[in-house]
């Protein structure tokens, strides 16, 4: 009797499975692929085209592979209930992502000295090859290292700070340093929100802190403008991503507009004018941080007519800058951001851009996490 019963058992067991692999199979080839993932934020693999050649060298079962795994069925569904799954084990980190207190999904971080040895020290060829420039230099902290207090008890992230006092000690005399660790903290515990609990960026406001602080250091007078706000609710950012939980508390984000400044946004690469830095088709879309600007790009000029100051100001600069140019812009007159992600491949080097364009002032903003593990900055001289 208990055989039979084992056996029932089995045969359900098996027909269950195969019932939900022919399932999938069905469902699959009646859904339509798709070809963005909101949720990734990335072009999604489509069918590989067959041919002997490509069956023969591996190139069609390899894009089989990424092609099944991209147009799985209920696949960011699944992520979600795997993660929630994880988090009711007590497990805090996911995907490289520490589940934190106070709904703070916080990035892990690892040194790459070999990395940011590499960095500084095209940093300082640049310096080198401009001895006549003013040049700032402020590395913003991520929130690992910010919200520390929001960490789990148990983790094995490498300290920020340790990083940040080994860049400082790097770097030529020439430029000049300024990492706005302490300030973010201060406002944090004062009750700013300085950093998305579901983004590795840094908030509108956050920024504000670090462009304050970062003006302070250079000896430049406070700003002054008055902006008005916009809120865009619903934002669940790239931490989220990387770890989609059906627990998670959405931010939101703030646009903040100067009443008294008129600009005109210059896609360089692009040859094209905008008369504010804000994308609003990116509002209701998952990546709403690329509200600011549509994203990243190799240069945009900005000229303001309301700005405080008459200058020339070149940012060097990752994600982190873009939502801190409502108030690059307030301050001064002429500002050129360039990405050296998309910019290496332009006629003029950095260093030759400084000179030609007669560049009051040099600002680099880099976040930590992107100084420790982007490999462009050999592009930067």
């Amino acid at each position: 009797m208990d055989k039979k019963v084992e056996k029932i058992s089995q045969i359900i067991m098996v027909s269950v499975f195969l019932i939900f692999i022919i399932g999938f199979a069905v469902w699959s080839f009646l859904l339509k692929d798709r070809e963005f993932s909101e949720m990734e934020n990335r072009n999604l693999a489509q069918f590989p085209t067959f041919s002997w050649r490509n069956l023969k060298d591996g190139t069609f079962t390899d894009g089989l592979e990424k092609y099944v795994s991209d147009q799985l069925p209920f696949k960011d569904e699944l992520v979600t209930l795997k993660t929630d799954a994880d988090r009711l084990l007590l497990h805090d980190l996911q995907n490289g992502v520490y589940f934190g207190k106070d709904g703070y999904y916080l990035q892990d971080y690892k040194e790459n000295s070999k990395q940011i040895e590499t960095n500084v020290g095209c940093i300082n060829d640049l310096a080198k090859l401009c001895p006549d420039a003013d040049i700032s230099f402020m590395l913003v902290p991520n929130s690992i290292s910010v919200m520390d207090d929001k960490l789990p008890s148990v983790n094995t992230t490498d300290d920020q700070k340790e990083t940040i006092d080994k860049v400082k000690g790097m770097l030529e005399e020439k430029v000049k340093f300024y990492c706005p660790i302490n300030d973010l903290k201060e406002a944090a515990k004062d009750g700013t929100q300085v950093f998305y609990k579901t983004d590795h960026h840094w908030t509108s406001d956050g920024a504000r802190v670090g462009f304050d602080g970062l003006m302070k250091f250079m000896g430049e007078d406070e700003l002054k403008a008055e902006y008005s706000v916009k809120e865009i609710p619903d934002f669940l950012g790239t931490l989220y991503s990387k770890a989609p939980s059906a627990f998670t508390e959405k931010d939101t984000m703030k646009l903040y507009t100067d009443k008294n400044n008129s600009m005109a946004v210059n896609y360089v690469d692009k040859n094209e004018t905008k008369d504010t830095i804000f994308d609003s088709s990116f509002e209701e879309k998952k990546d709403k941080y690329s509200t600011f600007f549509g994203g990243n790009f190799a240069n945009i000029n900005i000229k303001s007519t309301g700005a405080q100051q008459d200058k020339k100001v070149l940012i060097l600069k990752d994600s982190y800058a873009n939502c801190a140019m409502p108030y690059f812009t307030s301050m001064y007159s002429d500002v050129t951001m360039i990405d050296m992600r998309y910019y290496h491949i332009q006629p003029l080097s950095v260093s030759e851009y400084i000179k030609q364009n007669k560049i009051d002032k040099v600002i680099l903003l880099y976040n930590v996490d992107f100084l420790n593990t982007d490999n462009n900055f050999v592009w930067i001289d």
